[in-house]
């Protein structure tokens, strides 16, 4: 949404805002880096460790492109078949209900 001014001075008190803003921002990431610096030398395997512990055990996120094609295929067929089976169970009864009726009326005309 981009914001309307009515004249130069809004502009100017508006990005006086903002560069104060920035500034605030900046003073705070030199305080922080400068309190974490020394724990900043943490080797990649406790990273990748932390980020492999956070991921589910899963195929979908194998590294392996088979693995996940197959993974996602297998959540597709699932789905695909639950949908089927709700879906063919209501037009079933649907179906009956239908053709019951119809051979209620045939049989009654019979008669």
């Amino acid at each position: 949404m981009a914001l309307q001014f009515k004249n130069m001075n809004d502009l100017v008190e508006y990005l006086a805002v903002l560069e104060a803003r920035v500034n605030t921002l900046e003073n705070e990431n030199r305080q922080l880096q400068a309190v974490s610096s020394p724990q900043a030398a943490v080797d990649g395997n406790v990273i990748s460790k932390s980020i492999a512990r956070a991921l589910p055990r899963s195929n979908v996120v194998s590294p392996s492109f088979w693995k996940r094609a197959f993974a996602i295929w297998g959540h597709f067929f699932v789905a695909n078949l639950i949908i089927s089976i709700i879906m063919g169970s209501a037009y079933a009864c649907l179906m009956m209900v239908m053709f019951g009726s119809l051979l209620g009326n045939l049989a009654q005309s019979q008669k």
